[in-house]
């Protein structure tokens, strides 16, 4: 589904995030000791509008806001030009469209990391279904709405919410 990269519902079998947490690296010690660095960007659900750089390394860890998505950002501050406009465009959900640029995307760097133990406590983190229809009722609307249908896509305004 659209959103299944900021939700989900657990699965039998599914292992909860305390499960997860006392399983352990290799080494016996916590789940992520094994991770080295990772970075990224992430998509918070309490700051929708913003785009949050995630750093780590060693025992160092931030969660900054790098601005706010393109999703979010009036028209008239996009680029003008057509092959900046498609780099942009590039990282738009093409599916139905309707979270644009936003998304979870972090690169994981380490030694022997159990990948199954990373993605678990990852998508512990995540909305659930029904956390993730509460969000869409409350989230304010995209700044525009992008056609792929066409060639090339079209940029708009999105409509305003209803009364």
């Amino acid at each position: 589904p659209p959103h299944a990269a900021n939700s989900r519902s657990k699965s039998e079998g599914e292992k909860t995030e305390k499960e997860v947490g006392e399983k352990g690296s290799s080494e016996g010690g916590n789940s992520l000791h094994a991770v080295v660095r990772s970075k990224g960007f992430v998509w918070l659900a309490n700051y929708p509008q913003s785009a949050h750089y995630w750093s780590h390394a060693g025992h160092f860890f931030s969660l900054e806001s790098l601005g706010i998505w393109w999703v979010t950002t009036a028209l008239s501050e996009w680029p003008k030009q057509r092959p900046d406009i498609d780099k942009v465009l590039e990282d738009f959900d093409r599916g139905e469209g309707q979270f644009g640029d936003r998304r979870q995307e972090i690169v994981f760097i380490g030694i022997d990391m159990d990948q199954a133990v990373v993605e678990q406590l990852l998508d512990s983190c995540l909305l659930t279904d029904q956390e993730m229809q509460q969000y869409l009722k409350r989230a304010k609307p995209n700044a525009v709405k992008v056609d792929f249908n066409t060639n090339p896509p079209l940029i708009f305004v999105a409509d305003p919410p209803a009364a």
